[in-house]
């Protein structure tokens, strides 16, 4: 089970939500103060008044918190980092939480675009340098996204120079956070695998949609990018 948190730009959580449900998560759950939002019948919505009455359900597989939270969701981005589910943190979570980054047990992704990795960390040395740093020095593994997306955990390291320069577009990053939390709960305990999928399938389905697509215009080619890979 995925869970996304839903909190004041609802679209965004929305997208997340869309795209983890297309990519492989059995139930996903769209959880905030009153989750909402047009999307498929089959996506479940959960009214919280705060993460506690989440985070001990053994089901959840994936927690995926930032798209569209907001910045004063930082008590929630708390709460999901104290806690022992695995976890996507994205967006408004990576802002919220900055330099303040306390490695975890858990299974963690974290996936910032430059200006958030920036605010993260003070690193030296080119893109993948950095980012296998910042890996090392949280314990997660970091989608260091941009036109050349890299995907360090603390031990290994990957790279893809294929995107799409679309992918730049609103909303894209939030597709790619549902897919990743998707993964992540299929593979448990390998984060690693779980961001190079997502990533993958992220770049694969922006080839399939062809130039100037918007994120929602993706969502529905995550099936036949999942084929390619089931009959090849």
């Amino acid at each position: 089970m995925v869970v996304v948190v839903q909190g004041e730009m609802p679209g965004a959580a929305m997208l997340a939500a869309r795209a983890a449900m297309h990519g492989g998560a059995g139930y996903v759950v769209l959880a905030g103060r009153d989750p909402h939002g047009p999307g498929p019948d089959a996506l479940v919505r959960r009214q919280i008044a705060d993460l506690d009455e989440l985070i001990e359900d053994d089901r959840i597989g994936a927690l995926l918190i930032g798209p569209g939270l907001g910045r004063n969701g930082r008590a929630w981005v708390d709460a999901a980092v104290a806690s022992d589910l695995p976890l996507v943190l994205d967006g408004d979570a990576l802002t919220l939480i900055g330099r303040d980054h306390t490695p975890r047990q858990a299974p963690t992704i974290l996936t910032p675009h430059s200006g958030e990795f920036v605010r993260m960390f003070d690193m030296d040395g080119d893109k993948p340098t950095q980012t296998l740093a910042a890996a090392r020095k949280t314990g997660a593994t970091i989608v260091h996204k941009g036109a050349e997306t890299v995907i360090a955990s603390p031990t290994v390291i990957a790279t893809n120079e294929q995107a799409s320069p679309w992918l730049s577009t609103a909303g894209t990053g939030d597709v790619l956070a549902g897919l990743v939390a998707a993964r992540l709960a299929g593979q448990g305990a390998d984060p690693f695998a779980a961001a190079c999928q997502g990533v993958w399938l992220h770049t694969r389905i922006a080839d399939l949609a062809g130039p100037a697509f918007i994120a929602d215009d993706i969502i529905p080619l995550i099936p036949r990018a999942i084929a390619e890979c089931l009959t090849n």
